[in-house]
């Protein structure tokens, strides 16, 4: 299997603005460091992000965020994309819905997919329902991922989504 880690809205309004955590701060570290892990080992990186317009639906349960072309919308500092990684913009919860992920994906040959971001409970959420019925093998980092809402996600993504879930500490040990 062919692994490829997707980092799931890491921006600066969900880490350091208008909707960010105290638990969303804390994936920051762990966050670093199973990227750092997938560049060492030259595995491929997609970075997923909100870049909302004002007519997205998301502007009527969250209020303006992550709008296309804002600071908001940019990924964090810490986790700051290379050149050869890829930027896929997103208008939805799922890093699927309306994107050409699963073509870059599928492309590349990847075949299990590694989660990280914000938050377990609705983006990284949706995007897993996603992968599944894309065939996807799941994993999700636990301490790099934040939940806003739905706090026992874990539960949920093994019995649902039939996903791995695994600690940054391990990241060496699965990849």
């Amino acid at each position: 299997m062919t692994k490829g880690l997707v980092v799931i809205d890491m921006l600066n309004d969900f880490v350091h603005g208008t909707l960010k955590t105290q638990e969303s701060l804390s994936t920051v570290i762990p966050a670093r460091n199973v990227l750092e892990a997938f560049r060492k080992k030259g595995l491929p990186i997609f970075f997923t992000n909100d870049a909302h317009y004002k007519e997205d639906p998301e502007m009527k349960i969250w209020g303006s965020h992550a709008m296309k072309g804002s600071w908001g919308a940019q990924i964090i500092e810490e986790l700051k994309p290379l050149e050869s990684e890829f930027v896929i913009e997103k208008h939805a919860y799922s890093a699927f819905y309306g994107t050409n992920l699963d073509q870059i994906l599928r492309a590349r040959g990847v075949t299990e997919l590694f989660l990280i971001g914000l938050d377990a409970d609705i983006c990284v959420r949706h995007t897993a329902a996603d992968a599944l019925y894309r065939n996807y093998a799941i994993t999700v980092v636990e301490d790099a991922v934040a939940a806003r809402i739905d706090k026992n996600w874990k539960d949920y993504f093994i019995r649902v989504y039939g996903a791995n879930i695994v600690k940054s500490d391990e990241i060496n040990k699965v990849i």
